[in-house]
């Protein structure tokens, strides 16, 4: 009995997703070893497709992780995550939660921060397009301004958290070398990520850098910026630091724009 076509194509993505035979009674084919087969390349060819994307995506951690076992996690991600995305480009954004959280792979931390890292990267390169802001448009501002500034960063512009060394797992991967074992950091570091030029750029940051940065991306001003610095460096030196920053986030095109309150 044929089906109508809205449960002929629910029936079929069940078989895909699941594995559910109940469309195969709808396939023709002189036997079902015949049947079989045709349907089993469409069961294959999605799991390698998303495969294939997630491999694109984190090429990096492929190459770490080797391909057998980057095949097993692609395998075990696509079984725990049907794709509901329109777009393929962002079907590999919870990889990272999954390889923090699934029994399997949360004994080893690196995976996740690994490819944490590597979408981040992915992320910046595709963020949108900003204007950038250059010195000399704040070269007019009163001295008296400067405490209640605050700094609007572009939008390619991300940071996280890092307890392993993932940046120079990443970088040898990125120059075909072997990958170096997977080491914890003596402490927790913070790495941004961003884009100018069409170039994916990152670094580690200082701590006091990484705390003045924190307070932007909180919406605070220049002058909170400095007095929270000042618990790491102390208060006479916060200012002439956190403006150091500022100028090489300029320069690195972190900031897009800048803002001051109504009045000012």
């Amino acid at each position: 009995m044929n089906l109508p076509l809205k449960l002929t194509q629910s029936a079929f993505q069940q078989y895909v997703l699941e594995g559910d035979r109940m469309i195969a009674a709808q396939i023709t084919g002189p036997d079902a070893a015949c049947r079989d087969i045709r349907l089993g390349i469409y069961f294959s060819a999605y799991r390698l497709r998303l495969t294939d994307v997630l491999a694109s995506d984190f090429a990096k951690l492929k190459r770490f992780a080797g391909e057998q076992r980057f095949n097993e996690i692609a395998r075990d991600y696509i079984a725990a995550y049907p794709s509901n995305f329109r777009n393929v480009r962002w079907y590999g954004g919870g990889l990272p939660a999954f390889l923090r959280e699934d029994a399997r792979y949360r004994g080893e931390p690196v995976l996740a921060e690994l490819a944490s890292f590597e979408w981040a990267i992915g992320l910046a390169f595709d963020a949108p397009d900003a204007p950038l802001l250059g010195l000399q448009a704040l070269g007019g501002l009163a001295a008296e301004q400067w405490a209640n500034l605050h700094l609007l960063l572009h939008p390619s512009l991300d940071t996280l958290a890092s307890s392993w060394n993932v940046t120079a797992i990443w970088q040898a991967a990125d120059t075909d070398q072997p990958p170096p074992c997977p080491e914890p950091a003596p402490r927790t570091r913070v790495i941004a990520a961003w884009r100018r030029d069409h170039t994916a750029y990152f670094r580690s940051l200082p701590e006091d850098e990484a705390l003045a940065l924190e307070k932007v991306r909180a919406g605070c001003s220049f002058g909170e910026m400095c007095e929270a610095t000042a618990s790491l460096i102390g208060k006479d030196a916060s200012a002439a630091r956190v403006a150091e920053c500022l100028q090489t986030w300029i320069n690195d095109g972190w900031i897009a724009d800048y803002a001051l309150p109504s009045g000012e």
